[in-house]
């Protein structure tokens, strides 16, 4: 239901801006029919028969339980036609059925005022006409000939005729079929005319409005090619205009006759309202002018003898003949004497054929009728607007108005004989009026103001007057008509021209003569300075009273059109309570429809979810179900952002064969092949559970405080859809998730999630954007390594979304914002170049989600070739102080050069014309040293950047020898041989070995001397092996000679050299389209605006602004105790070992603590902060973080469980009280072997005999006595053919390694609890394994008798190396030093008691701690969390603590909490 009332019903305003505008009729109604449409309308038809054929008792119980006449209503706002058309058929049928009180309360809402309003919103057809009409009279007129004395006989009852308010709305509609328009007009003309109950149902339902509207829609077609085909439709709106006179002419007294002026008003304001007029409406307006005349003359003279000459003499017939003649041939001066003044029978019949109404009113109210409709014509002649053109019919209008008063003005001069008839002596007593109208028209016409012709039908029209000088006589002592007359027919008669002109100008003499001879005072000599003076004069005059005559105009106007306003308004107020009542209804019933799909949806997701992670458990490399034809055999990048991105997991490539080379073509045959198990779900693509999870997640009753549209941009895409803020989740929708775009992974699991669901509580950092320079983005970090970057449409819109977050309580948010605290730590050593470069471009809005912003590294080293290289050596590093453009200074003086010429045209274009947008600012280079086409020229080799680069290179590789393909020509390219390339590396030069290695295989092209492209051409010096490369490369980055120039490259990147004067100094400006605040929207012309939103998006972006003032240069100290030892390479000189505890740079270290405890200590777990906790062999350490009022991490909540008890139970024992409580039950059949817990607390892995894994998501709950509630189902992860015997987790890179008694270990994502990969390790079972919290290496052990073994994989399971003991090893750890400042070892505990420890470059033995106490083997093995201490612990329950010999300012007391429990 639309909420305004229809438009013949609207306020003032609504009447001048709907119903009073020729607003566009769309005949477009008519459109195929759907099968949904069909369907309906034959529901409806169905209803329609069922209540034909019902009780109407069983009607009323219809209505009242399932269906209202009021629905009814609101479906007929339908664009389907027959839909309407159905619809209304029904409420007819319903209504007829009805009983009296519902049929009250059906109009008591105004029900039928509704129909006509929701009907008019579409065309009008036969068959909806039909429906009224059958319902109003019993039966249709439209389609066929009615007979006449039946519609004189038709009774409506009450409820039926109100049917008559819809119909009047269905004939302006029918427009689009004249005939149609014309028969059912003719029908509603024939109603008013017959049945006389109706005239006034007519009128006060806005009859008059919708003529006029009528006439407005048809000023359209006027100049159509079919203009005659609305001929009979516009003849019969006149026809029913002149009935509609009569009815208000016919009763006595004043108010009868509103019904005419109100008429009149109402057009004229239409008219007025209309640029140019109206046409139509200006002839209505004649038409009623002319016909109430003539029918007050016809009345008042029916007695009268019509044969008279005198009395046809005054007729309105016969002065609409002269005036027809003077508008035919004004030129020409009548003769009255030669002219047949013979009455004629067309002359004198009534104009109404058929009219019956018999005017009964006195003479003295025919005078005062006269004179209103007089001085309304009069007025509507004069007041006419200057700029509207002038039709023939206002001429035609205007000459018989002057005619008729000269005619009407003479016949009171004149002695009338014999006995005068009514209208004779209407004249006689009106002379006085008469002469006034008659002098202010021929005033009025004779304004220069209007058209000529009319000026010329008035000077005609006096002179074809017999008695023209009496007449004169009696008008001319009026000192107005004297002075404007004159001067008028003064400039008249000076007019020259051809001949038409000459004759009016006699006419306009022969006047001026016959007014001299009234009165000798009227000098004929005035120049035509005078007469023009005198005309501007009476001009302005004219437009006074014309102002003054609006006002009172637009009193009545108000007047007419605040008519229906109570109406309206009761209207709007039914409408607004059917459609509430309405979609009330309709919402229930769609809320229980929504309720059972989402039931059945979220059921139905849940399956899918749990089928999906049974088939991924059961399907991979390791599983029993594994399917080699259809496993994939590609590996792309994790999305995870860990501590450093290096993890690879199983992919899909998607991409043609032709793109691989031949050999490794085999790796996209599983993907021509259904994901393995896809019938289980219904689908050959299984849908991925990420987006299960979420869409189970929404269909929740989780409360959502706040959402608004914006993109989710990530490497792959930026997807458009709807953040969702709800009381404890974040929701990421899709607009179209068709159109998303998705990497796909192992069995239809997606590497790029594009929906989005994670909890509040995991929010980590909280970080403004910039996107396509526009400062509109936000950018999220979880827990878990993932990374959100939404962008929004307003600053608004983020700045909400930002709030919004800020109420929630984040218990793990941690604020990174402090430049300055990061700047001091990194000054006072507390962090390494690697991880204040990544604060910086984090700060600086760099993010891995934006490849225009990507974050940026410098090139360090100027020496890729040579066998050897010295980190001591200056000479083999880059210049930080330059721009990597200009590192050959002898390239410098060209990007001075360029700058200056692009200066001077700039500086050349301010005075001209030209646009300054077309002249760009001056700048050194035209490109940027980072953008998405150099991060994917740099990431070529490894998905999913390779499909990125495809469609970057519009499906192709790039051509080979533009290709990456050799370090030592990058370098050259970029700091000397190119004037076009200048770009600096990316973070993952110093972490991410696999970006140098083509290992999926793909055809990159063969350079131009025959090389075919293939991995990365590496220095001699890093043995070829991309491991080391990357691993000399973050020590290069950490060197004395970086570290000490470090804050020059900051200042050019990130420092007060990246723009303004510094900027231009230090040769690094570089193309204004890369830095923020240029305003594309202030770009008018499109083309420009096109190209450089292009530039944006292609050039790169520049970083934030962090420093105005030059950077403070970080000194480098000397760390005590440290000494100067060959690294492990021999081809690199100055590796730093670092100084953690057992450092070859270091002295042997001591035992600093010793003390032995009766309850053995199984594992050792090292807190965030700081601390060391020992706890017991069938125990694992669970805690919670918490902030205190200085921000400091400290541990809440600290709690160990226990299992291998007798009843198979897991029990928590908080630390606080002592308390022991049962947690969970785990599988009877299966013996925990071991057990871990990840994220502090929210998983608990638990690892058994049967060789399943079993993950428990448990959730902090205060209320709770034990503090701990395990949420939803355990999953299970299968993989092991044999018992578990050890497991460790990393909660950096977020897996986790299991080992078994096969000799097996499996790497497991701790985010999407699923396998990543496995490999067998060793032949004999595997006792411990150990990860790596900062390369990510995985080592395990084994022994066969007494000979042990350690194997060493990387976090993508390759192999580095294998270590061989002659003594078995019992347990193994890894040094947590920073990379780049040290070279990390693996510590081992001997089976002597002894500890060694190997490098972890090339697994060399570094450093062997004796003994303390022989024969006791080492069970477990802790470094600290700044790797300054080592905890031991043998198998006689004795610890030890080893820390560096001697003492610095950043040594730390040996700190140990034992929780073993007995």
């Amino acid at each position: 239901m639309t909420s305004s009332a229809h438009e013949m019903m609207t306020s003032s305003t609504g009447l001048s801006e709907g119903m009073l505008t020729a607003s566009t009729l769309s005949f477009s109604d008519i459109r195929e029919v759907t099968g949904h449409e069909q369907l309906c309308i034959g529901f409806l038809h169905l209803l329609d028969n069922i209540v034909l054929n019902l009780p109407d008792r069983m009607v009323t119980k219809l209505v009242d339980s399932i269906l209202k006449p009021e629905a009814l209503v609101v479906f007929t706002h339908h664009h389907c036609s027959a839909m309407r058309t159905a619809s209304t058929q029904l409420l007819f049928t319903f209504l007829s059925h009805l009983p009296e009180s519902q049929r009250e309360a059906f109009l008591r809402c105004k029900c039928f005022h509704l129909l006509a309003n929701q009907l008019y919103q579409h065309q009008a057809s036969e068959e909806i006409v039909d429906c009224c009409l059958v319902f109003l009279f019993g039966k249709t007129f439209v389609s066929k000939q009615y007979n006449l004395l039946y519609l004189s006989s038709a009774t409506p009852g009450h409820l039926e005729k109100l049917c008559i308010v819809p119909l009047m709305s269905l004939t302006v509609q029918c427009l689009g079929e004249p005939r149609l328009a014309c028969r059912t007009l003719s029908t509603l003309l024939d109603t008013y005319k017959h049945i006389l109950p109706m005239r006034q149902l007519l009128l006060s339902n806005g009859l008059v409005e919708m003529l006029c509207n009528l006439l407005m829609k048809l000023e359209r077609f006027t100049n159509r090619a079919d203009a005659d085909d609305y001929t009979p439709v516009i003849d019969t709106v006149e026809t029913f205009l002149r009935k509609i006179v009569t009815c208000s002419l016919t009763e006595p007294g004043f108010l009868s006759m509103n019904t005419m002026l109100d008429t009149i008003t109402l057009f004229s304001y239409a008219d007025r309202k209309v640029i140019n007029g109206s046409q139509l409406i200006k002839n209505a307006l004649c038409a009623i002018f002319e016909y109430a005349v003539t029918y007050m003359q016809n009345q008042c003279m029916r007695s009268s003898d019509k044969t008279d000459t005198r009395n046809y003499l005054l007729s309105m017939a016969y002065c609409s003949s002269v005036s027809r003649n003077l508008t035919a041939h004004h030129t020409q001066t009548a003769d009255l004497e030669h002219e047949d003044v013979t009455p004629r029978d067309s002359d004198i019949r009534d104009t109404d054929d058929d009219q019956v109404e018999v005017m009964n009113v006195e003479q003295e109210e025919v005078v005062t009728r006269l004179r209103i409709t007089l001085r309304i014509a009069v007025d509507f002649v004069i007041f006419r607007e200057a700029s509207d053109p002038v039709s023939p019919t206002e001429v035609r209008f205007a000459s018989l108005l002057v005619v008729f008063l000269l005619k009407s003005v003479a016949a009171t001069l004149e002695r009338w004989q014999g006995m005068p008839s009514m209208w004779h002596g209407s004249l006689w007593t009106a002379r006085e009026y008469l002469r006034d109208e008659l002098s202010r028209l021929l005033v009025g016409l004779l304004c220069p103001s209007h058209p000529l012709d009319l000026q010329h039908v008035v000077v005609s029209a006096l002179i074809s007057e017999p008695l023209c000088r009496e007449l004169l006589s009696g008008i001319v002592n009026n000192t107005l008509f004297q002075t404007v007359t004159v001067a008028s027919l003064w400039m008249l008669a000076n007019e020259h021209g051809g001949t038409d002109e000459h004759s009016r100008c006699e006419n306009a003499k022969i006047l001026l003569y016959v007014l001299a001879q009234t009165d000798a005072s009227l000098i004929l000599s005035e120049s035509t300075v005078d007469a023009n003076q005198t005309l501007r004069e009476w001009d302005s005059l004219l437009a006074q009273r014309k102002a003054e005559w609006l006002q009172g105009k637009v009193l009545s106007e108000k007047r007419i059109l605040q008519n229906f306003r109570s109406l309206t308004e009761e209207i709007m107020g039914h409408a607004m309570e059917v459609t509430q009542a309405v979609v009330a209804s309709q919402n229930l019933q769609r809320k229980e429809f929504f309720e059972v799909t989402k039931r059945m949806r979220r059921e139905k997701a849940e399956r899918d979810r749990v089928w999906n992670q049974l088939i991924i458990s059961l399907t991979h490399e390791r599983a029993v179900w594994l399917d080699e034809l259809r496993y994939p055999r590609c590996w792309a990048l994790d999305e995870t952002a860990c501590a450093e991105r290096i993890r690879l997991r199983r992919s899909c490539l998607g991409i043609p064969d032709r793109f691989m080379m031949k050999e490794y073509k085999c790796k996209l045959e599983p993907e021509k092949l259904p994901p393995p198990l896809a019938f289980i779900t219904g689908c050959e693509e299984t849908s991925g559970f990420d987006s299960m999870d979420l869409l189970h997640t929404l269909h929740t009753n989780e409360r959502i405080s706040f959402h608004c549209k914006c993109m989710n941009v990530t490497v792959f895409a930026e997807t458009a859809g709807e953040l969702l803020l709800g009381e404890n989740h974040i929701h990421f929708v899709i607009e179209d998730f068709s159109s998303a775009t998705n990497i796909q992974g192992y069995a239809g699991t997606r590497l790029n999630s594009q929906h989005v669901c994670t909890s509040v509580d995991d929010l980590v950092e909280i970080h403004k954007r910039r996107y396509q320079l526009k400062d509109n983005a936000l950018e999220l970090f979880l827990l878990d390594g993932r990374t959100f970057l939404f962008a929004f449409n307003t600053q608004k819109d983020r700045k909400a979304v930002h709030e919004e977050l800020a109420r929630h309580n984040l218990p793990n948010l941690v604020d990174t914002n402090h430049l300055d605290r990061v700047q001091k730590q990194w000054l006072d050593g507390a962090i390494n170049n690697f991880e204040y470069l990544t604060q910086l471009n984090k700060m600086a809005g760099r993010s891995f989600n934006d490849l225009m912003q990507y974050p940026v590294f410098p090139f360090i080293l100027s020496q890729y070739d040579g066998e050897n290289l010295d980190l001591q050596d200056v000479k083999v590093f880059r210049d930080l102080e330059k721009p990597i453009a200009v590192q050959d200074r002898s390239k410098e003086q060209h990007y001075v050069a360029r700058y200056q010429y692009l200066k001077e045209e700039y500086d050349r274009n301010r005075g001209s014309q030209r646009p300054l947008s077309m002249v760009p600012e001056p700048y050194h280079y035209g490109s940027h040293y980072s953008n998405s086409g150099i991060v994917l020229h740099f990431l070529v080799r490894l998905p999913p950047f390779t499909m990125m680069h495809l469609k970057f290179q519009d499906n192709n590789f790039d051509i080979a020898d533009r290709t990456f393909h050799c370090l030592q020509t990058t370098w050259q390219l970029s700091s000397s041989q190119s004037t076009t390339d200048f770009k600096e590396l990316i973070p993952e030069f110093f972490f991410l070995p696999d970006m140098l290695v083509n290992e999926q295989g793909f055809e990159l092209g063969v350079r131009q001397n025959g090389e075919r492209v293939h991995h990365v051409a590496l220095p001699p010096w890093c043995r070829n092996d991309p491991r080391l490369f990357v691993l000399i490369h973050r020590q290069a980055l950490e060197s004395d000679y970086v570290t000490r120039n470090l804050h020059q490259w900051i200042d050019l990147v990130f420092g007060f050299k990246q723009k303004g004067k510094s900027a231009i100094s230090a040769v690094n400006v570089f193309h204004p389209a890369t830095y923020f605040g240029v305003n594309v929207e202030a770009i008018q012309d499109a083309t420009q605006k096109l190209a450089l939103q292009t530039m944006i998006k292609t050039y790169g972006q520049t970083p934030q602004q962090l420093f105005k003032n030059p950077h403070p240069q970080k000194s480098v100290r000397a760390t005590f105790g440290e000494r100067v030892v060959p690294g492990p390479l021999a081809e690199i000189s100055g590796l730093k070992w670092g100084t953690y505890v057992g450092s070859p740079a270091l002295q042997e270290p001591l035992v600093v603590s010793r003390h032995k405890y009766q309850t053995l200590i199984g594992s050792f777990v090292v807190l965030p902060s700081g601390d060391v906790c020992g706890i017991g062999t069938s125990e694992t350490l669970i805690y919670r973080l918490s902030k205190s009022k200085a921000k400091s991490v400290q541990v809440g909540m600290l709690a160990t469980l226990s299992w291998n008890h007798a009843d198979n139970l897991i029990r928590i024992r908080q630390q606080k009280n002592g308390t022991v409580l049962n947690l969970l039950r785990h599988d009877f059949h299966d013996k925990v072997t071991c057990g871990a817990a990840a994220g502090g607390y929210k998983l608990l892995i638990v690892c058994g005999d049967t060789g399943v894994v079993t993950v428990y998501r448990l959730a902090y709950n205060e209320r709770k006595l034990c503090e701990m509630v395990v949420c939803d189902e355990p999953v299970r992860l299968y993989g092991h053919g044999a018992a578990i015997t050890a497991l460790c987790i990393s909660d950096a890179f977020r897996i986790c390694a299991t080992v078994d008694a096969s000799g097996a270990c499996i790497v497991w994502d701790l985010n999407r609890l699923c396998y990543i990969h496995g490999y067998k390790a060793h032949r004999d079972p595997v006792l411990a394994v150990s990860i790596s919290e900062t390369l990510g290496y995985i080592a395990s052990v084994s022994y066969t008798g007494s000979v042990g073994s350690m194997a060493v994989h990387n976090i993508n399971s390759k192999h580095i190396g294998t270590i061989q003991t002659e003594i078995a090893i019992c347990c193994v750890c890894f040094s947590t030093s920073l990379e780049g400042v040290a070279i990390n070892v693996i510590a081992a505990g001997m089976q002597d008691g002894s500890i060694r420890m190997w490098n972890t470059w090339d697994l060399q033995l570094v450093r062997q701690l004796a003994p303390s106490i022989a024969g006791s083997p080492i069970t477990c093995l802790a470094f600290s969390s700044s790797a300054h201490s080592l905890y031991s612990v043998n198998s006689d329950g004795c610890l030890f603590i080893w820390q560096r010999l001697g003492k610095s300012h950043d040594q730390e007391e040996a700190a140990f909490t034992p929780l073993m429990h007995s």
